[in-house]
């Protein structure tokens, strides 16, 4: 069986999630401008929830949505990985979620690289991405994977492009 986890980056350490995660990952989902294209999260409980869901996709899924730490400082900067979206169960999403002081650095496309190439040895035949068609920069991370859009669509009243990346 595969490893749970892709190789840590040289600058990002893919892991588990810990209790010392969980402050930062509520503070991060309380910022209106990180949340303004996903379903906002809006107090503790909520953020523990989906932090308890990240990291319990490992233990139900074989894979799922590891913290990433930056190497250099040991800050917690957000998540990144695999799972299996409630709108399209039959695939398995990579996706990304990163705090305002870790965007524009690449860290979303270096941690997502990591992943999109673990997936390669999971067996699955294709990678989604599910991505709000005004989240350019998201978008961006997509085509750097090698995405390309498979489909568009409306779900719970949010509008989303779907980026194919076939293994």
């Amino acid at each position: 069986m595969p490893e749970l986890l892709p190789p840590s980056t040289p600058r990002l350490l893919l892991r588990r999630w810990t209790e010392g995660d969980r402050e930062p990952f509520a503070a991060m989902n309380a910022d209106p401008e990180v949340t303004r294209f996903v379903s906002a999260v809006a107090d503790r409980a909520a953020s523990d929830r989906l932090a308890d869901y990240a990291d319990g996709c490992f233990d139900r899924l074989g894979f799922g949505l590891s913290a990433l730490e930056r190497r250099d400082t040991g800050e917690f900067i957000g998540f990144a990985g695999l799972h299996r979206m409630r709108w399209y169960p039959e695939d398995v999403e990579i996706g990304w979620r990163l705090g305002r002081s870790a965007w524009g650095q690449g860290f979303a496309t270096e941690a997502a690289r990591a992943w999109a190439d673990h997936a390669r040895g999971l067996d699955l035949p294709r990678l989604i991405s599910i991505v709000d068609p005004g989240n350019t920069a998201s978008l961006g991370v997509t085509r750097k994977l090698g995405m390309v859009e498979g489909w568009s669509g409306e779900r719970e009243g949010r509008p989303h492009v779907v980026m194919v990346l076939d293994l």
